[in-house]
C-alpha cells in the first residue's frame, strides 16, 4: 500500500499537498528549462550585441547547444554574479551566460548528443554560417527523422549532404 489514494473512476493519484500551520515567508527559486535555455542561446547569438542568460539551465542538452555555437564563432562566457551593480554580471544574482554574437563559421563539427533542440534548431542557424558546418550525435540521432528541416533548408537554397536519409550525420 502506497498510501496514495485515486480518485472514483479515476486513475490519477491525488496528492497529499502540503499545508502551512502559519504564515510563511519564503524564496522559491524555480530550476531553469532546457528547451527555454536553449532558445535563449540561439537568440542571444544572433543578435547584434552581447547579452545575457539569466540563471541558464545547466545539463547536457544546454552545454552541448553551447559547444556548438562556440564552434561557429560565437562567444559564451560562463559567470557568476552576486547581483551589485558594476559585478560584471546581470542584476539578480546566480549563474548567467554572456553571448556575444560574432559571424557565425565553419568549418566546423557539431555534437548534437540526442538533444532535439540541437539537431532542428541549429541547421538554420549553420545555414547562416561562411563554410560547412557538419553535424553528428549519439547512435540514437542517427535514427530521428530530420527530413523537414532538411527538405526548409534545402528550399531556401542550402546545401546539405545527409546521404539522401533525411537525418544524421549530415553537411
Amino acid at each position: 500500500m502506497t498510501g496514495i489514494e485515486t480518485s472514483p473512476g479515476d486513475h490519477t493519484a491525488l496528492w497529499p499537498a502540503p499545508t502551512a500551520d502559519g504564515a510563511m515567508d519564503a524564496t522559491v527559486t524555480v530550476p531553469g528549462s532546457k528547451s527555454v535555455t536553449n532558445r535563449g542561446l540561439i537568440l542571444a547569438a544572433l543578435a547584434a550585441e552581447p547579452g545575457w542568460l539569466r540563471r541558464p539551465l545547466r545539463s547536457r542538452d544546454t552545454l552541448l547547444m553551447a559547444a556548438a555555437l562556440r564552434a561557429m564563432g560565437v562567444g559564451i562566457e560562463e559567470t557568476v554574479s552576486d547581483g551589485a551593480l558594476g559585478s560584471g554580471g546581470p542584476s539578480g544574482g546566480g549563474e548567467a551566460w554572456r553571448v556575444i554574437p560574432a559571424g557565425l563559421h565553419g568549418p566546423a563539427t557539431i555534437d548534437v548528443g540526442n538533444a532535439g533542440t540541437v539537431m532542428r534548431f541549429l541547421p538554420p542557424v549553420a545555414a547562416l554560417a561562411d563554410g560547412p558546418v557538419h553535424f553528428d550525435g549519439d547512435p540514437r540521432s542517427h535514427e530521428r527523422p530530420l527530413h523537414g528541416v532538411i527538405d526548409a533548408l534545402r528550399a531556401l537554397g542550402a546545401r546539405i549532404d545527409d546521404d539522401g536519409r533525411g537525418a544524421l550525420p549530415m553537411t
